[in-house]
């Protein structure tokens, strides 16, 4: 189960909430053990900071499964550099030609990877920090139409009034 986070109150003490609870893994995800603690840790860390997340499942699932392989493949790279003198150079066994390891061409492509995700999920300190920019005072989204509905508002209850006004002067 997601982290459970209550919903905040928006900033100005406004009745509108911003909603934290972290999302449940998408369907047929299979998580594994090792996957789920990642998903725990980044819903936890996005909540803390109050980066609303309810929608990001599925961008968090290929996180979560790309970092998994990612550490995989680097400590399967690190285990050849020990056993290999500390190089990462292979030496063809046909000639002389030495070239990386093919775990290190894999490691950096899941990185690579996973690098492109991480800002899908607020998860690079540059995309944070704009959408916290992006959010009102305290970190709280901005409302786009909060404005206009204020406006709106006003004019119905000075309308209320006008007319409650009308109705209740002598003629």
């Amino acid at each position: 189960m997601g982290a459970q986070t209550p919903a905040t109150p928006a900033a100005g003490g406004g009745n509108r909430k911003v909603d934290l609870r972290s999302p449940e893994p998408p369907p047929e995800s299979h998580l594994s053990p090792r996957e789920r603690k990642v998903w725990d840790y980044i819903c936890a860390v996005l909540a803390d900071e109050g980066l609303p997340h309810r929608t990001a499942g599925i961008a968090i699932t290929i996180i979560c499964k790309t970092f998994i392989q990612y550490i995989q493949a680097e400590r399967e790279l690190q285990e050849y550099i020990a056993s290999n003198k500390g190089s990462i150079l292979q030496v063809s066994k046909k000639s002389d030609y030495s070239q990386p390891h093919p775990l290190y061409y894999a490691a950096r492509d899941i990185k690579q990877e996973l690098l492109k995700w991480l800002p899908e999920a607020c998860l690079s300190l540059p995309s944070a920090v704009m959408a916290k920019a992006k959010m009102g005072e305290e970190g709280q989204q901005d409302d786009l139409f909060g404005d206009l509905l204020a406006h709106a508002q006003r004019e119905r209850s000075a309308g209320k009034k006008r007319a409650e006004q009308e109705s209740t002067s002598p003629a």
